[in-house]
């Protein structure tokens, strides 16, 4: 039997915040997007690293407080009808710095209600060159995002199946976390190429064809 080609179309994860997955590793985060009037200068930083959660969050933040979603690593400047609105920067080191500053300047006089950036290394380690940037990043408020620990890391690994419509037992779960490399990034990737190959061999995704597929069987 020929084997399927797997369709690659665009599949949305589910970014609710009731689909948000809690943990002592982003509680401190969680609190402090539910709660802007406690930000400093109506400024926070979320700070962690590749796949814990910062851009659900951001998400989350937005639809919330009906923010401005923005991505440091796309051209855009500040707009008028942006005042006393909340904006939200996700790759915050990546905005043009005079923007930025604009932006956070903004942010401490009021004019904009509150500033989320998030970053995987901390504002005062971001390489900008104004000095008065430089000054104000350094004192922005932060809130860390840990790696998560077992029972998160098992959670968030069912809903990466999930959001692709696939439902998978518990042991493949344990399996995977096991026996893979156990960053989010990393998982995330190793979901969708499971979903590939098991399209390939018109298959379910199973804990022994997993097995199969981390020992390079299947082919």
């Amino acid at each position: 039997m020929a084997a399927q080609l797997p369709l690659h179309l665009p599949l949305d994860p589910d970014i609710s915040e009731g689909s948000f997955l809690q943990g002592t590793c982003n509680q401190e985060a969680w609190a402090a997007i539910h709660n802007v009037s406690k930000w400093a200068n109506n400024i926070l930083a979320l700070v962690g690293p590749q796949g814990c959660g910062k851009t659900h969050l951001g998400h989350i933040f937005a639809s919330k407080y009906s923010a401005v979603p923005l991505d440091g690593r796309d051209t855009f400047a500040p707009k008028s009808d942006w005042k006393n609105q909340a904006i939200w920067i996700d790759n915050a080191q990546s905005a043009d710095e005079f923007t930025l500053f604009t932006l956070l300047n903004l942010a401490i006089t009021g004019d904009i209600k509150a500033l989320l950036l998030c970053e995987r290394t901390t504002p005062s380690a971001w390489n900008v060159q104004i000095p008065d940037l430089q000054s104000r990043l350094r004192n922005v408020q932060i809130s860390h995002l840990e790696e998560p620990d077992d029972d998160l890391l098992f959670n968030i690994l069912q809903k990466l199946f999930k959001d692709r419509g696939l439902k998978v037992s518990d042991s493949l779960i344990s399996y995977l976390l096991s026996n893979t490399d156990r960053s989010v990034s990393a998982l995330r990737q190793l979901v969708a190429d499971l979903d590939a190959a098991a399209v390939q061999q018109k298959v379910n995704v199973t804990r022994s064809f997993a097995a199969k597929f981390l020992q390079g069987g299947l082919f």
